[in-house]
């Protein structure tokens, strides 16, 4: 049985949560997984100050494991702003993929145009950044915000709903094909997406842990010849 590490590089409970019951049914015969939070990071992590802060408790935390041998076979970082991926990536001697170049990836084969719902105003230039680092710009229809902060909407499922359906009609008129979920803590709906958009929309975490499945499944491997070198 291969045995799976799901980070989550923020300190919330409720988040790391979320994340475990969405991935609930994901163990099985051929995958054990264990799901996290990173003591000493913010708790929600909505900036580049935030995201470097969880990024080098992140760190630690693979040096620490290097040390005791990695136990696991796999790493999924639990963060759609992928926060110092390239770094971590170089850090851990197991395959490593973060759930936004994931989300992102499975999109590409679902529609032409895609858009992320993101949370707060600031993600949307974030987001932008990110897709455009990963070369993704001609295949993004938008990034949609709802103009509040995580833990508004952590705190209230109902208007997480009412959010995702304002913004999936405004990504319809922008031209997208595919809805990406903008945060991991809007995993608490996994199960409801179907009902509120009449888009496919894409829960992250879940394309995050079949991508690195499937990565593992085929015996793939990280490149150690140039960027992750």
């Amino acid at each position: 049985m291969k045995k799976l590490l799901v980070i989550n590089p923020n300190s919330s409970e409720q988040m790391t949560q979320d994340i475990r019951n969405t991935l609930s049914s994901a163990s099985d015969n051929e995958f054990s997984i264990t799901v996290t939070r990173t003591e000493g990071a913010p708790n929600v992590l909505e900036s580049f100050s935030d995201y470097t802060n969880a990024g080098y408790h992140v760190l630690r935390r693979l040096e620490q494991l290097k040390t005791d041998g990695m136990p696991y076979d796999g790493v999924l970082l639990a963060c759609m702003g992928d926060p110092c991926l390239y770094a971590v990536k170089e850090a851990c001697p197991v395959p490593l993929i973060g759930i936004a170049e994931a989300a992102l990836s499975t999109a590409l084969l679902l529609g032409s145009k895609f858009s992320i719902l993101a949370s707060s105003a600031k993600a949307k230039p974030m987001m932008e950044s990110m897709v455009q680092t990963y070369g993704l710009n001609d295949r993004m229809a938008s990034v949609e915000t709802f103009d509040l902060p995580i833990d508004e909407f952590m705190a209230d499922p109902e208007l997480l709903r009412k959010s995702i359906r304002k913004t999936a009609k405004s990504a319809t008129d922008r031209g997208a094909e595919v809805l990406v979920l903008g945060c991991a803590g809007m995993t608490m709906l996994s199960n409801e997406l179907e009902s509120l958009a009449d888009l496919p929309v894409i829960d992250p975490i879940l394309a995050g842990m079949e991508q690195l499945k499937a990565v593992l499944r085929g015996n793939f491997r990280v490149s150690r010849a140039g960027l992750y070198k």
